[in-house]
């Protein structure tokens, strides 16, 4: 996971927010109706995807194909069965692999609450919860979290699936290549090197994570 700028609202969300919102707080909060069939989040995939190129804002791998484990989807951060309040709120969307939405994170919401990919606070970013393991390609909580960060860590790691093999093992093959590509370059040439694989592509997260260990390495 990285932190991602998700930009400016689109046209249009504060309308369907408008017209909307209600049917899903009547439905999920009061228990009025039945359960709504509007889904216009939909419409302003392409707008979150084009924040990162495609990218899963958690799982850090291309969504590629309509249908599947990467198909692209628009994800509630905070569930929509939890927080109807928020269905139609830009700040709640997360462009996110069908894989980490619908097959992990569902509408899970624990206690301490999930890093979010979005934060506001330079403090809460990802990059201030997560560790990588280049030997293992596991992601960790990292070291002197305080109890509570540590859960949402952990929690993050285990309900969205950012250790399942499947991206386990295509995470460590992309940062085992870049670790050896970017060795290959001149000390000169590297930097322009890391800014290109830290950039808008699958696991640029990760990939800054290696960087921070090389250079404390003393590799680079």
């Amino acid at each position: 996971m990285r932190w991602v700028d998700r930009g400016p609202e689109p046209g249009g969300v504060s309308e369907y927010a408008r017209r909307f919102t209600q049917g899903w707080v009547d439905y999920f909060e009061d228990g009025v109706g039945g359960r709504p069939d509007d889904f216009y989040w939909r419409e302003f995939r392409v707008d979150l995807g084009d924040r990162t190129n495609n990218i899963c804002w958690y799982c850090e791998r291309l969504c590629d194909g309509e249908y599947g484990g990467r198909a692209p989807t628009v994800d509630h951060f905070r569930p929509l069965s939890r927080f109807p309040r928020l269905s139609y709120e830009w700040s709640n969307w997360v462009f996110s692999c069908y894989g980490c939405n619908n097959e992990n994170k569902q509408d899970k919401w624990p206690d301490s609450g999930y890093v979010d990919p979005c934060a506001a606070d330079v403090a809460e970013w990802p990059e201030r919860y997560f560790d990588y393991d280049a030997d293992t390609g596991y992601i960790a909580p990292k070291n002197g979290l305080s109890g509570a960060a540590r859960r949402r860590a952990s929690d993050t790691i285990r309900d969205l699936g950012l250790n399942r093999l499947d991206v386990m093992y295509y995470r460590q093959r992309w940062t085992w290549k870049f670790s050896h590509d970017l060795l290959q370059f001149s000390v000169s040439e590297r930097q322009a090197f890391i800014e290109l694989m830290t950039g808008r592509v699958p696991y640029a997260g990760t990939t800054r994570m290696v960087v921070e260990q090389l250079r404390q390495y003393g590799l680079i």
